[in-house]
């Protein structure tokens, strides 16, 4: 039997893509749940319904399903992705359904008054919101953040259903062919692991520091 030690550097590989998708995914997500947690926030009923339904609809649905839909639903209307695209566009997706909510929670979680409290010290409410506002949105989001980009990691792997060559999709085709495809997954387990734990660990570090940075500890 081949030992989980030789199989770990042949799964690793895949430890590029993996990051790769799961940053660039982030990224976005964190972008594009801006507008949708303004959306979110606004007085204005349809606004504010748009940006409900959208998140509803998005984290209702498993992240295979929209993957399936992307990949294979959506080039039948003419709109065809390569597997990495279709991985991006489909988790993009879902990251800015959750990241928008954080944003939320950010926003309510900040003290009563900050806003009024700026506009007496003299500043714009452009001004108001970088300095005072968006910082302690910023130190409250910091620790969902960085627990829902570990999830990321791990659940990105629901991406090789499409072909895309990250950590679980190198441990499949591996696991093919391997005598023991019980220590193939194992090692797998243990690469997710050998990325997860660290920036697990960073977070900790991190978020009371950024904290402390902004005076909010």
């Amino acid at each position: 039997m081949t030992g989980i030690a030789e199989y770990f550097p042949l799964i690793a590989r895949g430890v590029t893509m993996t990051f790769m998708i799961a940053l660039t995914c982030f990224t976005l997500g964190a972008l594009l749940a801006m507008p949708i947690a303004i959306g979110r926030l606004s007085d204005n009923a349809l606004a504010r319904g748009f940006a409900s339904g959208y998140i509803a609809v998005v984290r209702g649905v498993p992240p295979i399903t929209w993957l399936f839909v992307i990949f294979y639903g959506l080039p039948q209307l003419g709109l065809r992705f390569s597997s990495f695209s279709a991985a991006v566009v489909g988790l993009t997706m879902i990251c800015s359904a959750y990241i928008a909510e954080f944003y939320r929670s950010g926003w309510l979680g900040m003290p009563a008054g900050q806003i009024e409290a700026g506009k007496a010290l003299g500043l714009s409410g452009f001004d108001a919101f970088r300095r005072v506002i968006a910082p302690q949105v910023f130190v409250i989001v910091l620790p969902m953040a960085i627990t829902y980009f570990i999830a990321l990691l791990k659940n990105s792997a629901v991406v090789s259903v499409i072909g895309v060559s990250d950590i679980t999709e190198r441990a499949l085709s591996l696991s093919k062919s391997a005598p023991d495809p019980f220590n193939v997954f194992l090692a797998a387990g243990f690469v997710y692991m050998s990325i997860s734990v660290p920036i697990g660990l960073l977070g900790r570090v991190t978020s009371p520091w950024v904290a402390r940075r902004f005076g909010m500890a």
